[in-house]
């Protein structure tokens, strides 16, 4: 069951990143749009990840 949604999803993004499939207006606008959230959410995880990092030293601290 698992390896059959697995091939769904795999064969539902290669038919998206096909370019033979795909409509090329607006890819660029998207692209970037894709681009900026991963890059606004890596920064969002890499500051989580130091905040709770000094939070536990200040907690070790009293």
């Amino acid at each position: 069951m698992m390896n059959a949604r697995l091939m769904t999803a795999l064969l539902l993004v290669k038919a998206w990143l096909d370019p033979k499939l795909r409509d090329e207006r607006g890819s660029v606008s998207t692209e970037q749009a894709v681009v900026t959230s991963a890059i606004v959410l890596l920064a969002v995880i890499v500051v989580a990840a130091i905040s709770a990092y000094a939070q536990g030293k200040i907690a070790l601290l009293g």
